[in-house]
């Protein structure tokens, strides 16, 4: 086994299931320390970023020749639940060349290749001072990067490391979410018309939504990473069955393509809540705020670091001869608010990501550790 192989395993057995996602979840904590150690064990300067109580960024870095140039290797420390598995989640168990376990895929594999880079780089002497971050909470908010991004470093350029089996990523998607309510008033079920159904207030929002999701997803595409969209995800209303119902509440989730923005796509629910007022005059209908924003990641396609990720990969992997968008979102979002231009790569599959017995192609782990050693060498 590979030396970057032997500390993917390590980080694998720490379970660091975001919190936010499962009352069983550790966080970020014993990641964290763990990956401070191993740069202080190996003689690289890092320190820790508190972003919340309990849960720190980890920042370690090489100095390069050039003070004013810096690029940034993100990979987070936080990992979706891992209910209903067959294997051990937390075991790192080894089939041939895969690695099973929870984060192997998503996205422990591209932090441990990150790490080994940084250490091998320190011989070549990098023109750019190179920064490998593991960042705490992408699986939620994405607070970690958010606390990056303000932090007052600056960066020309990122690589987020997210699974897309050594492709180069220049586009994705964004998203904003937020609830909707509808207001009405309590009554006996038995007496209704002494109330006012939130639900069935609701009943008139909906399929507005629905028609404004369908002629987003009709009206444009974009190259890389296809249409918006327009999703109502949850929905929760009423307390009892011998209740009319006070309440009614949606929940939102909007997709986001290169050059749209979070306040823009609220802005077209609202024009449509506004008819709807308009048409029902007894419905009281509204967007509840604050909204999770995170922008889309805009066209990389002509950047440095996509030029020179791309060569290192056509010369590992023999990938990277087209750039790629993607459908989700990464901590690249916000690292682009910045300035720096971004890329997402890494080892793994994108469709292994969150799924039960989750597994990364080892061999794919050693490609990525050459191919970020000679981007961070290149820059």
């Amino acid at each position: 086994m590979s030396n970057v192989s032997k500390l993917l395993a390590e980080l694998v057995q720490i379970e660091s299931i975001n919190p936010n996602l499962s009352s069983k979840g550790s966080g970020e904590a014993a990641i964290a320390a763990y990956v401070g150690k191993f740069c202080g064990d190996q003689g690289i300067e890092f320190k820790f970023q508190p972003v919340s109580e309990g849960r720190d960024n980890v920042l370690a870095w090489v100095r390069g020749t050039d003070p004013d140039k810096r690029i940034v290797f993100d990979a987070h420390l936080d990992t979706v639940p891992a209910d209903g598995w067959e294997r051990d989640p937390f075991a790192a168990e080894r089939d041939a060349r895969r690695m099973y376990g929870r984060g192997t895929c998503d996205t422990k594999s591209s932090l441990a290749a990150m790490l080994y880079a940084l250490v091998a780089i320190r011989k070549d002497k990098p023109r750019a001072t190179v920064f490998v971050a593991g960042t705490v909470d992408e699986e939620y908010r994405k607070a970690g990067a958010r606390a990056l991004a303000q932090s007052g470093i600056g960066f020309e350029a990122a690589v987020a490391g997210e699974p897309t089996n050594l492709e180069v990523v220049v586009a994705h998607k964004g998203s904003v979410r937020w609830w909707i309510e509808t207001i009405g008033r309590a009554a006996h079920s038995s007496k209704p018309e002494l109330g006012l159904n939130a639900i069935a207030g609701m009943a008139h929002v909906i399929p507005e939504l629905v028609r404004l999701g369908d002629k987003l997803r009709t009206s444009y595409e974009h190259s890389l990473v296809g249409a918006p969209s327009l999703t109502i995800s949850l929905i929760q209303g009423g307390s009892d069955i011998c209740t009319v119902p006070a309440r009614c509440e949606i929940f939102l989730d909007r997709r986001l393509v290169p050059q749209e923005t979070p306040a823009a796509a609220i802005e077209e629910v609202e024009k449509v809540l506004a008819a709807l007022r308009k048409k029902h005059q007894d419905l009281q209908v509204r967007s509840v705020f604050p909204a999770v924003e995170d922008p889309p990641l805009e066209d990389a396609t002509r950047s440095r670091i996509a030029e020179v990720a791309a060569e290192a990969c056509r010369n590992v992997a023999g990938t990277g001869g087209t750039f790629h968008g993607a459908p989700w979102g990464t901590d690249a979002s916000q690292l682009q608010l910045t300035g720096a231009k971004c890329i997402v790569l890494g080892p793994g599959d994108g469709a292994q990501g969150h799924t039960i017995d989750e597994y990364v192609d080892l061999d794919q782990v050693d490609k990525a550790t050459e191919i970020y050693r000679r981007i961070m060498k290149s820059y």
